[in-house]
């Protein structure tokens, strides 16, 4: 299988976080994974955005990649923030995210103009 990607972008709204969280459900519905992977992704994916958004500036715009490979799902979700905000790495949310998924990791990166994007990036696979 041919690595394949989707990407979804949405106001960064709470309400409108259900969204990505159904395109995450229904790519790994169409991949075949096992039932709870699949419920596993849908919960990582809520949490992820759900941290993201209390770091989000106003207005916003709320975008997740969805990588798909053989039998993984790769999601990198993304928003831009005020200077200084990092997604945190502790924490409820966080421990979540660490036992629902293989591999997470967060971060704070520059655009190119400089402008600050916080990150989470998460893996699910059945193999």
């Amino acid at each position: 299988m041919t690595d394949r990607s989707v990407e979804v972008s949405v106001d960064a709204e709470p309400e409108l976080v259900p969204v990505i969280r159904n395109v995450a459900a229904d790519l790994a519905i169409r991949m075949d994974l096992q039932l709870d992977t699949i419920a596993d992704l849908r919960l990582a994916v809520d949490e992820a955005c759900g941290l993201l958004l209390k770091q989000a500036a106003t207005p916003a715009t709320l975008r997740c990649r969805f990588t798909l490979s053989e039998r993984t799902i790769t999601a990198r979700a993304e928003v831009a923030c005020e200077d200084g905000a990092t997604p945190p790495q502790e924490g409820f949310s966080w421990h979540v995210l660490n036992a629902l998924v293989r591999e997470v990791r967060s971060q704070t990166v520059r655009e190119s103009d400089g402008a600050p994007v916080a990150v989470i990036e998460l893996a699910v696979s059945d193999a």
